[in-house]
């Protein structure tokens, strides 16, 4: 053998032994990168020996990693350990729920009759209102009410009226009683009688004619009830014609107060609901009163519907304009209901934290209607069970870490089925 050939074939045994080197060194390294990989990655341990579920960053939660390094954000991922999250909802330590500020209600049954607070108005009772008129065609003489507002009691002479036609019709009736008895019959004196009364004439004055005093030419005008004028229809020395208002008299011996109340709160408005009532210029006095009637027409601008409360107004306190406060207690059957602040409401659901003995879990419910600090459940949780009322919003982002309320959609819902 030449001293080159064996220099050839020293040559390649260094080549192959310097491959094979490398060779053995690159799976030596793969081996330990993958073993830290599995190391690392899910169901791996701590040096705590606290098994690791993965990693994450608590800025972008639904980013997770096989191991410990830096995240999209460029933040440092911290463990997620198995014993930190449950199927059934987030552990929180006791220590925990004093520093988070959590407050726990029970779910219960109670009595959700509506309540609702209403502003309205006083207004003159219109079936109180008369019309003031005369039967028989006449000349007004003289007018005891001159302006729209005063006040007048019933039986009160408010007109004296010159009528040519009753005055004919008295001097008529005087002839007839002054008759002997075998000239007029019964029947005409019944007649001449009842042409007064249809006239107008008051009983009073009929009376002192068959008594024997003198025909008057003028007869009075009395108020049928007592109450204010709202409306003049004559002055002193004008004509009046049969049917026509002399004056219009509003009676205040009761009055209405009319409100206003929202569209939605019609179902649960109805004739009958007590009402307290109470008035600014009267701070100290509180009426009680019924819902009497409600309107059938809605105003359209305002979406909202009118009802009245009859009251009796004793002297007259109550004057038209005034402004009322009304608080309208409904009567409604018991139903579960738990505090308007427990629930969560994210949009597209409404969600309540409950605790299952040492476990806080995301549980999905519908409601109904609010009953001031209250809710109506009407589906979702059960009478007893135990809400989170305050500091719910911190155990519910940690129970979003945790996929939770994603698990509330239905599966049709989820991504990939």
């Amino acid at each position: 053998m030449t001293r080159d050939t064996l220099f050839l074939r020293l040559r390649d045994t260094n080549r192959r032994t310097i491959i094979t080197a490398a060779v053995a060194v690159a799976i030596a390294l793969a081996s330990g990168t993958a073993g830290y990989l599995i190391a690392a990655g899910g169901g791996a341990a701590s040096p705590s020996g606290r098994p690791i579920l993965y990693w994450y960053d608590p800025m972008i939660p639904q980013e997770r990693y096989p191991g410990p390094g830096k995240s999209s954000m460029n933040m440092d991922l911290i463990p997620k350990y198995a014993d930190e999250a449950d199927e059934a909802g987030v552990r929180v330590s006791p220590a925990m729920q004093q520093n988070l500020g959590v407050r726990l209600a029970m779910a219960r049954m109670q009595d959700i009759a509506p309540s609702l607070r209403a502003v309205g108005r006083v207004e003159l009772d219109e079936r109180l209102i008369a019309e003031v008129q005369t039967l028989t065609a006449g000349f007004v003489e003289s007018l005891a009410v001159r302006a729209v507002g005063e006040p007048v009691a019933q039986g009160r002479r408010i007109a004296s009226v010159y009528s040519p036609e009753l005055l004919t019709a008295q001097n008529e009736y005087q002839a007839v009683l002054a008759a002997p008895r075998g000239a007029g019959s019964p029947g005409l004196r019944q007649a001449a009688r009842s042409r007064l009364r249809l006239l107008g004439l008051p009983p009073a004055m009929i009376a002192a004619l068959e008594r024997g005093a003198p025909p008057q030419r003028t007869y009075p005008i009395t108020a049928p009830a007592s109450g204010i004028v709202t409306q003049i229809g004559v002055r002193p020395g004008g004509q009046v014609a049969p049917g026509q208002s002399l004056l219009t008299i509003a009676g205040f011996a009761r009055v209405l107060v009319i409100a206003e109340v929202p569209e939605t709160m019609l179902a649960d408005m109805r004739v009958g609901l007590p009402v307290e009532v109470s008035f600014p210029a009267y701070p100290d006095e509180v009426r009680t009163g019924r819902i009497d009637y409600i309107y059938p027409r809605l105003n359209p601008e305002a979406r909202t519907a009118r009802l009245r409360v009859t009251l009796a107004n004793p002297g007259g306190r109550l004057r038209e304009g005034m402004f009322a406060n009304l608080d309208i207690q409904g009567t409604g059957a018991s139903a579960l209901v738990v505090p308007s602040e427990a629930v969560i409401d994210t949009g597209r659901r409404k969600v309540v934290v409950v605790r299952r003995g040492t476990v806080f879990r995301p549980a999905e419910v519908r409601t109904g209607r609010d009953a001031g600090a209250w809710t109506q459940i009407l589906a979702g949780l059960q009478p007893g069970d135990q809400v989170v009322a305050s500091g719910q919003f911190l155990i519910d982002s940690e129970a979003s870490l945790s996929g939770f309320l994603d698990r509330l959609q239905s599966p049709a819902a989820r991504p990939g089925r």
